[in-house]
């Protein structure tokens, strides 16, 4: 790209004749005046026939009416300069089917809106991130998750931690963990919360609450974390499974140790039954799957009107991305997602340690959500 030095208000608006201007152009203009009313140009003699002074002087007007001539030509202000053609006029109904078409091929082709529309016609959809973040915390494991915090400080990041498939036995985690979820808390852009499993409410509901006191007793230790994410939770009222997330969840919200405001997620992996969510999640995941199972943007769109809850009240964790999809088809992801939920969770990893480690796309993903 080419930067133009931009004039200055007095070179904007210098009259050709000001004695400020630069010497050649003034040396230019006032010569092409000079000819102009330079009296060698009209000379018509007064001694001569009526014959010869009319071929004179036709001789002299033509002289300088002629196309050649640069005294008649210079300046475009000229009184015997030849009016300008009209320019052709463009049908205003033509350029906006133009535009129109134009950014419908940007959009298919993976250009977002952002980079084509000023701001002013944009509607922010801001997307949170929600990490299952199992990762051990061995010497810098943690690095990448926190270089990303901090160079994403609009975003807004709830990671999920598992000591072992939840907070584990003890009263505290072991102590390579404390400095990590330490450095986690200094970051305003970040809150931790704790992973427990319901198995679909058929879990015992004595030891669901007995791990969620573990996690608000981290806050003795220095640690403490904003709430609890519920894995495999039920989708339907089926076994009085609607009384059970009333009773967990109620308990992380009314139970000391949490920050505030605590935080109550729910993973029922679909879209549930409108009655199961009597009880509100602060988050209810409606897709955690293969990314080959995504649903349809428009349908999902129809089965989350019926819970009439908020976009920033759902989220999806799409796992199982092909390695091979473009950049592009990874910004689709983010934009289709963004139109129905808040939170968001991409990898390309697999398996069930598929979050044991970071994704080879996990800086690109984020780069995305703008």
């Amino acid at each position: 790209m080419v930067f133009l030095q931009p004039q200055t208000s007095r070179e904007k608006y210098l009259h050709p004749h000001s004695a400020a201007a630069p010497h050649e152009k003034r040396f230019n203009a006032t010569s092409s005046q000079e000819r102009l009313m330079s009296p060698s140009l009209v000379t018509i003699p007064l001694q001569h026939s009526s014959h010869a002074s009319s071929s004179k002087i036709t001789s002299t007007i033509s002289n300088k009416t002629s196309p050649s001539n640069p005294s008649s030509t210079s300046w475009p202000g000229h009184p015997r300069t030849p009016p300008r053609k009209p320019q052709p006029r463009i049908d205003e109904h033509v350029l906006a089917l133009s535009v129109t078409i134009t950014l419908a091929i940007l959009v298919l082709i993976g250009v977002p809106l952002g980079a084509i529309l000023p701001k002013k016609y944009l509607v922010p959809l801001p997307v949170n991130i929600l990490v299952p973040f199992y990762i051990y915390p061995d010497a810098g494991a943690w690095d990448r998750l926190f270089e990303a915090c901090i160079k994403h400080p609009d975003t807004n990041f709830t990671v999920i931690l598992s000591i072992d498939n939840g907070p584990g036995t003890t009263v505290w985690p072991a102590g390579i963990y404390i400095n990590p979820i330490k450095r986690l808390n200094t970051l305003s852009n970040v809150q931790a919360i704790g992973y427990v499993d319901t198995n679909h409410a058929s879990r015992d509901r004595e030891a669901v609450l007995k791990e969620i006191a573990l996690y608000a007793g981290w806050n003795n230790s220095g640690i403490a974390i904003s709430g609890i994410f519920f894995d495999r939770t039920p989708t339907e009222d089926v076994n009085d499974a609607r009384a059970y997330l009333k009773n967990v969840s109620a308990t992380v919200r009314h139970l000391e140790g949490f920050l505030k405001p605590e935080i109550v997620v729910h993973n029922m992996g679909k879209v549930p039954d409108e009655n199961i969510t009597g009880y509100h999640a602060d988050v209810t995941v409606v897709f955690d799957g293969e990314y080959g199972e995504l649903p349809d943007r428009k349908v999902l769109r129809e089965k989350l009107r019926g819970l009439k809850g908020r976009r920033e009240d759902y989220g999806e964790v799409v796992h199982s991305v092909p390695r091979t999809l473009s950049r592009g088809g990874v910004r689709k992801i983010v934009n289709r997602a963004r139109r129905n939920v808040g939170w968001l969770f991409v990898t390309d990893r697999m398996g069930d340690n598929r979050y044991e480690w970071y994704s080879d796309r996990w800086e690109e993903f984020l780069d995305l959500t703008w």
